[in-house]
């Protein structure tokens, strides 16, 4: 995976459109601290948190948005959204999550 620097990521999400969106929802365990949890995510995608950062894979622009939740069993949820220029690669990504 290639990061290049986007000035504005609410404009290139904008302007990637939601044609390959992919949006799922995952449960990630018990989890000490959402920090914890980013720690995993980080691991399984092999990416950085960032607010100006677009993902080359395979040649192909890519964004994605993560939130996460904690309830009081220190239960982790996280919904993905990510959108690329071609559907599967946004779905080779969810498919990463899903068996990670």
């Amino acid at each position: 995976m290639l990061k290049v620097g986007v000035t504005n990521f609410r404009n290139a999400w904008e302007s990637m459109g939601p044609d390959c969106e992919r949006i799922d929802e995952y449960d990630l365990g018990t989890r000490e601290s959402l920090a914890e949890a980013v720690n995993a995510v980080i691991q399984l995608l092999g990416m950085q948190p960032c607010e100006a950062r677009l993902l080359l894979l395979c040649n192909v622009n890519v964004l994605a948005r993560i939130s996460l939740g904690i309830d009081g069993a220190k239960e982790v949820a996280m919904k993905l959204t990510v959108r690329s220029e071609d559907e599967n690669v946004s779905d080779a990504i969810h498919e990463t999550v899903a068996s990670g």
